[in-house]
């Protein structure tokens, strides 16, 4: 199982550069995690893929990502304009 406890940051690689998120609810079976603009999704282990597999190329934040994560962080009704 990952271990990526719950309220810390973690960022993948993308074509645009790191994606950062702030991991919300761990348990067995599931992370939720949120963006910078509030939205939440879920990472689940399936019959065809475990939680590992599913977040092999998440890593720990660097402080540069968790800093630019918080500056641009608005919270849901907020960011709705």
């Amino acid at each position: 199982m990952p271990t990526f406890p719950e309220g810390s940051y973690v960022s993948w690689d993308t074509w645009d550069g790191p994606a950062t998120v702030e991991v919300m609810v761990v348990d067995k079976h599931h992370i939720t995690y949120r963006s910078a603009d509030d939205h939440r999704e879920m990472v689940e282990a399936t019959v065809f893929s475990s939680l590992a597999q599913n977040t092999a190329d998440w890593r720990p934040a660097t402080a540069e990502e968790i800093a630019a994560f918080k500056a641009r962080f608005r919270p849901a009704p907020q960011n709705w304009d």
